[in-house]
């Protein structure tokens, strides 16, 4: 179904071969929620949900942007011939306007659990929704959420890191269970930083002498260089595939959950990436901090609405006592804040180092919410429940113990197979 077909009368709860679509009044007005479920129709959205972007008034959308999503898709379900994920993505339409889409997918999480989650996840790092906020609010945002869950086939849907400022937070509040641990992402809000002389300058002595000591190291080793590649310049593929490589090898040493990572398809995701052409909107970078020409330090970020995501950073272990990933990060921030990056954002991982690199944080919340019985024991009792209390236990344990602990995980997960029961639920869930 195309734009050209929009505004036409349509009867509630009709199809259109793999299109479910259902009539929505809401302040008396008639809308029509559509659930796209192929790639083919999410192409087709493209020029509707670009535009989306562009009209939605919220940060941390990136990871619900067209260039994200199509990617991901391309990347993880063309040509499966047979997944446990499939995309649900709820786009409404005013008559011929598109005025919300909402990214999400169905995820078998067991034998008899399918519970709806963002789509990319777990490698989406904020649950949001697009909308144009002229012509969407809280009210019909509310709507559309329970004509999403009352649909049949799901047991539950469960939002990880939803920023407490964004509308999702409001449309499910109160709703569900979560985990009580405290969420945020930490993020370098450079609004007031005129240029890098006066931040480095205004940082505290004994931190500025850190960041030059670590410097000065490395400089004694060899000649020390940064550079900045793009999609499409020389070498940039190459330089993903070893960003990837090094960090597989700081998870597989320090024990830590991360298998996405070691999925080839999220090497391919990641080189097709953000080639847009643009400056700004959904741009990829790969940072290279190098010393006689060979990276020690690399890491992939995004830019999007003028904010920069810190995605994905990696170091050469062998250099690992120099910190090479601070001296890394401290040019790129310089690079953010000559190049107008109004927001640095180190995203949701809670590791302590980040509080010496930014100034605010932006709070986050997990919900999880049951559409039946059995969506209800998956949600209060494994997610909100033992999942958080199974991490954080394992996140206790000594990494060369967790090393050998995962290497056990992973051997029982690809024995019992992940639609085995209750194992597999207890193996392949806990990330």
């Amino acid at each position: 179904m195309d734009v050209s077909t929009r505004g036409r009368d349509r009867s509630s709860d009709a199809f259109s071969g793999d299109t479910w679509t259902a009539r929505i009044a809401c302040n008396g007005r008639l809308l029509d929620l559509e659930c796209l479920e192929t790639v083919g129709e999410l192409q087709a959205l493209k020029a509707a949900w670009q535009a989306l972007e562009q009209r939605c008034p919220e940060p941390f959308t990136y990871f619900q942007s067209f260039d994200w999503c199509m990617r991901w898709c391309e990347a993880f379900l063309e040509g499966e011939e047979r997944t446990d994920a499939q995309p649900k993505v709820y786009t409404l339409w005013d008559g011929a306007d598109c005025v919300m889409i909402w990214p999400l997918m169905t995820k078998r999480v067991a034998a008899s659990v399918t519970v709806l989650v963002p789509l990319s996840a777990p490698m989406n790092q904020y649950a949001s929704l697009l909308y144009d906020p002229a012509r969407f609010d809280l009210s019909l945002g509310r709507a559309v959420f329970e004509t999403v869950r009352n649909r049949p086939g799901r047991d539950a849907i469960c939002l990880d890191h939803v920023p407490d400022s964004g509308l999702l937070a409001r449309i499910i509040d109160g709703q569900g269970y979560s985990a009580a641990t405290v969420l945020q992402s930490s993020i370098f809000d450079l609004a007031g930083v005129p240029d890098w002389e006066s931040h480095h300058r205004a940082l505290p002595k004994k931190q500025r002498l850190q960041r030059n000591s670590r410097r000065n190291k490395l400089e004694k080793l060899g000649t020390l260089d940064y550079r900045v590649l793009v999609p499409g310049s020389d070498g940039y593929a190459e330089q993903v595939d070893l960003c990837l490589a090094l960090k597989q090898e700081w998870l597989r040493s320090t024990g830590r959950l991360g298998g996405d990572v070691f999925d080839p398809r999220f090497a391919a995701f990641m080189r097709n990436l953000g080639n847009t052409g643009g400056e700004d909107e959904g741009r990829v970078f790969l940072h290279a901090l190098t010393l006689d020409g060979v990276p020690i330090a690399l890491e992939l970020g995004m830019r999007f609405h003028g904010d920069y995501y810190c995605f994905l950073g990696a170091i050469d272990m062998a250099f690992q006592k120099y910190s090479p990933g601070k001296v890394q990060m401290e040019s790129a921030q310089r690079w953010a804040i000559e190049t107008g990056i109004r927001r640095f954002d180190f995203l949701n991982d809670p590791s302590a180092y980040k509080s010496s690199w930014t100034n605010t944080a932006e709070p986050l919340s997990a919900c999880y919410i049951p559409f039946n019985r059995l969506g209800e024991l998956y949600c209060r009792h494994w997610m909100a429940g033992l999942r958080p209390r199974v991490r954080a236990l394992y996140h206790r344990i000594a990494p060369a113990t967790r090393a050998r602990l995962l290497s056990v995980v992973g051997m029982l997960s690809r024995v019992v197979g992940r639609n085995s029961g209750s194992m597999s639920l207890m193996v392949c869930c806990i990330p």
